[in-house]
């Protein structure tokens, strides 16, 4: 079942890429969590962030939080920076006009940040039947999940290797 899941993305060199840097960036996290679990995190936050990024229009607490989170002086003054762009969001005739006027400019310039400061928001500009394939694959590893928490056997050795391989480049 796992070699078959592997093989669903095998031949399409920009989703191997894409779960290359899956694991780059969550072997660059410090989580009790296990790994299998972030990179399953990040796929569905990147995947996530694209739709947002198009039509989210409170970013500006997006932005109070993570300046709040973060203790990077340079991201705090980026973002900062990009907050002070944004007009006062209670004026909604004033924050549309210039979102349609700036907006993309204005996220163009935030998904950069996030890139430099946290390797998050790239625009991997996926097809839709690339989108579906992703989709697919993340839905059969989390079958694969499924199956290893219900009460099949799988010895141990069998179960770790699938759990240490899972949202991996190249694991078949």
């Amino acid at each position: 079942m796992k070699r078959q899941i592997d093989a669903l993305l095998a031949k399409d060199e920009k989703l191997l890429q894409f779960l290359i840097w899956l694991e780059q960036k969550s072997k660059s996290v410090e989580a009790r969590y296990k790994p299998a679990a972030i990179r399953a995190f990040y796929q569905n936050l990147d995947l996530a962030l694209a739709l947002a990024l198009a039509r989210d229009l409170a970013l500006d607490l997006a932005l109070d939080r993570a300046r709040a989170l973060d203790q990077n002086p340079e991201l705090r003054r980026s973002l900062q920076r990009l907050k002070d762009q944004l007009p006062n969001p209670e004026d909604k005739e004033v924050y549309k006009q210039w979102w349609q006027e700036n907006g993309s400019t204005w996220t163009e310039q935030l998904r950069a940040v996030m890139i430099e400061h946290r390797n998050i928001g790239h625009d991997w500009q996926f097809t839709d039947a690339q989108e579906e394939l992703l989709k697919q694959y993340y839905d059969a590893n989390k079958l694969l999940v499924d199956c290893l928490n219900s009460d099949c056997y799988v010895s141990r050795e069998a179960r770790q290797e699938i759990e240490d391989t899972l949202l991996l480049p190249n694991a078949t």
